[in-house]
């Protein structure tokens, strides 16, 4: 089992963690330098299993996931997974009837003011944009992860959100009010042009952005959160400029809530 730079960067530091109580970690990253690929693999596989039961998260392949969803002290019962996993069902097709019919929507209104059509284009391009999609979370729970990218969503160089990306989110507000016992965390991404420092205050920003459109169109606020990803994780290679276009994105995450993680877990 190979263990990538990020992921063991990652690893060792949950190691760490785990070693505070017995006085440090100063020798834990020259003990796994020292390891062979084999030794490596086998301390990863048994931490990343001991850190999914902590609800810790993934600790392996980029460390995705480890910021995604409530962190759960105890074990998860057998049939939790299933009642989650039928309720991300039920908002992720809701979600999905939402924006067809704002698309419809868009489709219909045949304005002949050249700012409206301009406005009506940016809405569609916003829509047709988004993925919807069903993945895991930190507890191996099902989650709903929407894809934006961020041409429709702001403007060169800007946090503000355009009117497409606002017209989007409206309908992604609406549907965070319709079932209330989920989290939502929006990560921002770049590509690599400019500095290092700048990227991740600007992912930042845009995260925000989303979270604070999301706040005044009636999501509490403490369901949400924003992350800046700046040019870590790209989808696509920054060698070229189609490459780059996809790194530029903002991904939002409805995850579980410790609420309805704690009722599942009950049977309700």
């Amino acid at each position: 089992m190979k263990v990538s730079n990020l992921g063991k960067n990652t690893l060792i530091a949950a190691l760490c963690a785990g070693s505070l109580m017995m006085g440090g970690c100063s020798s834990i990253r020259n003990t796994w330098d020292s390891m062979s690929q084999a030794g490596q693999g086998a301390t990863a596989g048994g931490a990343a299993g001991a850190a999914i039961g902590a609800g810790v998260g993934a600790l392996i392949g980029g460390g995705r996931g480890t910021w995604i969803g409530a962190l759960v002290g105890s074990a998860l019962g057998a049939g939790t997974g299933a009642l989650v996993g039928n309720s991300m069902d039920r908002q992720k097709k809701a979600l999905e009837e939402q924006l067809n019919e704002l698309r419809e929507q868009t489709d219909q209104n045949t304005s002949d003011i050249a700012q409206n059509r301009a406005d009506i284009a940016a809405n569609k391009a916003a829509i047709d944009d988004i993925k919807v999609q069903m993945v895991k979370d930190s507890n191996n729970l099902d989650a709903i992860k929407l894809v934006m990218g961020d041409a429709v969503l702001f403007p060169t160089g800007s946090y503000t959100l355009s009117a497409g990306a606002e017209a989007t989110l409206s309908r992604v507000a609406y549907n965070l009010d319709q079932f209330p016992d989920t989290d939502v965390t929006v990560v921002g991404f770049t590509d690599n042009t400019g500095s290092e420092a700048l990227n991740n205050k600007l992912s930042l920003e845009r995260a925000e952005s989303v979270v604070n459109y999301l706040a005044s169109h009636g999501v509490a606020s403490s369901r949400l959160k924003a992350v800046g990803e700046g040019w870590n994780n790209p989808v696509a290679s920054n060698a070229t400029p189609e490459g780059r276009a996809q790194n530029r994105r903002v991904e939002i995450y409805i995850t579980a809530s410790q609420k309805m993680i704690e009722n599942a877990n009950r049977g309700r």
